[in-house]
């Protein structure tokens, strides 16, 4: 018998030299995700690819040639997401911005017998711009208001035709397809990346990271506030807390007339407050004029004082307002 004769155990040529290159990019790639490219579209593929060109580099193989690759690399646990229809992707960006590219690069796609709806598909109210004839009567048996209205078929009301997880048939496929309904999505769906060690699920890639950035924001300013009710020393609180204990010592100080640069004027001021103070209390006999008259000026600038302190008050108010929002913006721009 000519030809080549295949050896019992021995592989193929061209098996360890895919691995090896597969081994390779595995290795020096910063990131490695395992996404499920069944069902798309040759077409829709090589769109995906070049839209996302320069960002992620698609590596298709056979899944058993990808998992021995993986076994020769410090990623290993990623063949446990592997399936019918994976393939490898690198890239330098993070799996978060990964897997928004990818969910970004999904097109609409027609409804087939067998798919899960994953939303409520609803046909919305208005004409179909379809001529009169048996439709009209099918949407009406699937529960849908549909009449005859200027010679065209037109649905009374929204109406949800399909509910969320609900499996779509043969008719309510075509009856979909008839007015132009793609309901569903073509591309490629993230099952799992590696990065520094770590592996990022899909279900952990796809939170919501608005929702999750406020979250983060508003355990900030919890902990920031416990730690500075308790005096928990932080790098953030640690200012806060110097601030508090700066304004009560000086305070303290100026109520024990302990002199020092900070302290001296507000005592000084404290002093003649108390001076004019008690000589109110004496005899008109017993002052001098130097001390009529500064109680004569005290006494007229009162009234004029207590307006400019109430419209000091507003002003600090409104101040403090503004720096009330002045800190949740400094927030968000350190979490942003």
């Amino acid at each position: 018998m000519k030809g080549r004769v295949a050896v019992k155990g021995q592989v193929a040529e061209w098996k360890s030299e895919e691995v090896d290159s597969l081994r390779d990019m595995i290795k020096s790639s910063p990131v490695v995700g395992v996404v499920d490219l069944q069902n798309i579209p040759a077409k829709q593929l090589q769109n995906i690819r070049e839209e996302l060109r320069g960002k992620v580099t698609f590596r298709m193989s056979k899944n058993n040639l990808m998992k021995i690759a993986l076994e020769k690399t410090e990623k290993e646990q990623l063949k446990d997401h592997i399936n019918a229809g994976a393939a490898f992707i690198f890239s330098n960006e993070n799996p978060f911005r990964i897997y928004k590219l990818l969910q970004k690069s999904k097109a609409p796609a027609p409804a087939k017998p067998g798919d899960v709806a994953k939303a409520d598909i609803v046909i919305s109210q208005g004409s179909t711009g379809l001529p009169p004839g048996p439709l009209v009567s099918e949407l009406q048996s699937l529960g849908v208001p549909a009449k005859i209205d200027k010679g065209t078929i037109s649905i009374e009301r929204d109406t949800v035709f399909v509910k969320h997880g609900e499996t779509i048939s043969k008719k309510v496929s075509e009856i979909l397809s008839q007015l132009k309904i793609e309901p569903m999505e073509v591309g490629a769906d993230l099952a799992a990346a590696y990065e520094e060690g770590l592996i990022f699920k899909r279900n952990v890639l796809s939170i919501d990271d608005v929702e999750t950035r406020n979250n983060i924001i508003k355990a900030f300013t919890k902990a920031l506030a416990l730690s500075f009710d308790r005096r928990i020393f932080t790098k953030e609180s640690v200012k806060l807390l110097i601030q508090q204990a700066t304004i009560k010592s000086k305070s303290l100080a100026i109520g024990a007339n302990i002199v020092s640069p900070e302290t001296i004027g507000p005592i000084m001021s404290k002093s003649v407050a108390q001076a004019l103070s008690l000589s109110r209390l004496l005899n008109g006999a017993a002052l001098d004029d130097e001390l009529k008259n500064k109680l004569n000026v005290v006494q007229s600038a009162a009234p004029a004082e207590k307006k400019v302190t109430e419209k000091k008050v507003e002003e600090t108010k409104d101040d403090k307002d503004k720096d009330g929002d002045a800190g949740l913006e400094g927030l968000g721009a350190l979490f942003g």
